[in-house]
């Protein structure tokens, strides 16, 4: 498959905090100009209650004039709310994806987004056979053809996963394993996902990826620097484990735009923020998570 364009919360926020792989040899001083520059944004959530629409509006303009050098937006889903649960009716399915169209959208018109699947996404209290029902609903409204898929920009791979349900499944499995052998050996890759195929936030809080063992033993192999990037837990980490870094930032959202327990917004110590990513031809790369202010 491939892109046609370019009930989890969220130990450990660092902050400003950087995370960057230097493949042996390579020059210690990377060249900004040469980066390919993605905002990581994840677990937005919106919703129409606590001011979240004008709020999140505030913020994507904010982040847009800041970051003026931005390639290309990453979402790990959980875009709206919520749509899981078993109360959920039509009129609030539509009304979240409306605010969506109305701010995200309209926020990020003219750059190229990538979307991966959050588990609060689909509704799946729709009868059987409704054209709303569950993923494909959720891809029509992200514009993206498939749930999972591939592309390349920046001398990167670019692969993004459906792991909303907890684990890949074994078609899906099947397809990643075979796109992995088929690429370049020395091709650096960005993979993505709703849950993190490996976070100490995960190992926290609960929400890692189940079966992502065979994942990891299989991106090891390549040896090529892989970039692991999600969402879904709320709260930051980044780790290294041989030729991977994995990020799993905090949400945009914070606490489902709530006060929270520390009533500025954060989950668990971890700031409503966003994510930068620089990734170098090279294979050397850079995430830095930005919290936003209280």
């Amino acid at each position: 498959m491939s892109h046609p364009s370019l009930n989890r919360r969220g130990f450990l926020t660092l902050g400003a905090a950087t995370a960057a792989s230097l493949p042996m040899g390579a020059a210690a001083a990377p060249d900004a100009a040469a980066a390919l520059t993605i905002l990581h944004i994840t677990d937005i959530h919106l919703r129409p209650e606590y001011d979240a629409p004008a709020r999140c509006r505030k913020i994507l303009r904010a982040i847009r004039q800041k970051h003026r050098d931005i390639n290309l937006v990453l979402n790990t889903g959980d875009s709206i709310y919520a749509a899981d649960y078993k109360n959920i009716t039509r009129e609030r399915v539509e009304e979240q994806w409306k605010l969506w169209d109305e701010v995200v959208v309209s926020e990020f018109k003219g750059l190229p987004m990538l979307h991966t699947v959050g588990n609060h996404d689909p509704w799946w209290a729709a009868p059987e056979g409704d054209p709303m029902r569950g993923i494909p609903y959720v891809c029509k409204r992200l514009g993206i053809a498939e749930p999972w898929g591939h592309t390349k920009q920046g001398g990167w791979e670019i692969i993004t996963l459906e792991n909303s349900g907890g684990s890949l499944g074994k078609p899906q499995q099947d397809w990643l394993f075979q796109k992995l052998d088929s690429l370049p050996k020395n091709a650096p890759l960005l993979i993505a996902g709703h849950l993190p195929l490996f976070s100490l936030a995960g190992d926290y809080d609960g929400g890692n990826m189940s079966g992502a063992k065979a994942v990891i033993d299989k991106l090891a192999a390549r040896e090529a620097p892989t970039v692991a990037l999600s969402g879904h837990i709320h709260i930051q980490s980044s780790e290294a484990l041989w030729n991977i870094r994995f990020h799993c930032n905090g949400a945009l959202s914070g606490s489902w735009w709530e006060p929270g327990d520390r009533k500025d917004g954060s989950y668990k110590r971890t700031p409503m923020g966003y994510a930068l990513l620089k990734l170098w031809p090279d294979g050397r790369s850079e995430c830095r998570y930005m919290p936003l202010p209280a």
